[in-house]
């Protein structure tokens, strides 16, 4: 009974990190074996690593594949290592040279009950926040890209990659955003996935946080996806991002599992060998 408890587990872990990675597709992927090689010039360490998920690759060159293939396009060597990825890996890694990073949480949440906390939480709270204009489009719109790279302080060489990358998430999709009088203060992104919403991109204006905004953002986002059909949702958020871990824990969000990267930057002496 236990093992069959472990293994349903497991296969949850795998759906939701098979769904996950969806909404974060990368500009060129490869395969080996099941495992997904994806590459982005760089960009983001999700969309610039193996999908390292299911059962080893059963050619026993892989990690040596995977090595030429991220030196090759100069970039360092990147495992997303998750729950669902094979129990050896992780010791695998360190013992070739590869470094911890970024540790992540996985957190998921009911539709509706998000919906109810945060409506309850802005009406008592926040009331401010109801005056707050709504935008919802179906596509990235410039005005949307301007302002999260503007609020995220990234670099206008990254637009194209976020532009690229808001095309190619699956199909139902859409890119909110909150303005108070004309200024954008909060946005974010849902991609619905049968039962499933997952949020991207959330970020609140530093300089109107306190004001509930980040509770607006989220209903407003929850109360899109459960149109689509989404009741269930989920985030994923780094480990020591402790105020995101506890707003959402408050909306009744918990940690499902864990999941963090693996990074070799010196790839050198195997390309020469």
């Amino acid at each position: 009974m236990e093992a069959l408890s472990m293994q349903t587990e497991y296969d949850f872990f795998e759906y939701l990190d098979r769904v996950a990675a969806n909404t974060w597709p990368a500009e060129s992927n490869t395969m080996v074996d099941q495992w997904l090689i994806r590459a982005s010039k760089g960009i983001t360490k999700r969309a610039n690593s193996v999908f390292a998920i299911g059962s080893f690759p059963r050619d026993d060159n892989w990690l040596s594949h995977v090595e030429q293939f991220y030196h090759s396009h100069g970039l360092p060597a990147i495992f997303h290592v998750s729950s669902a990825s094979p129990d050896q890996l992780d010791n695998l890694l360190q013992d070739q040279g590869y470094e911890l990073d970024t540790p992540c949480y996985m957190m998921t949440a009911n539709s509706q009950q998000v919906a109810s906390y945060t409506e309850e939480r802005i009406k008592k709270q926040y009331p401010s926040a109801l005056d707050l204009e709504l935008e919802i489009t179906q596509s990235v719109t410039k005005e949307w890209l301007d302002a999260f790279l503007f609020l995220e302080q990234y670099p206008e060489e990254r637009r194209s990659f976020y532009q690229g990358l808001s095309d190619r998430m699956p199909a139902t999709k859409a890119f909110v955003t909150l303005k108070d009088h004309g200024q954008i203060v909060a946005l974010g992104t849902v991609i619905v996935e049968g039962e499933w919403a997952g949020f991207v991109n959330v970020i609140v204006h530093e300089e109107h946080r306190g004001k509930g905004y980040g509770y607006a953002i989220l209903h407003a986002m929850t109360a899109w996806s459960i149109t689509k059909g989404a009741t269930q949702q989920y985030l994923q958020v780094i480990a020591t991002n402790v105020p995101a871990v506890t707003l959402y824990e408050k909306l009744g969000y918990q940690v499902k599992y864990g999941y963090h990267y693996r990074v070799k930057y010196d790839l050198a002496e195997l390309v020469s060998s």
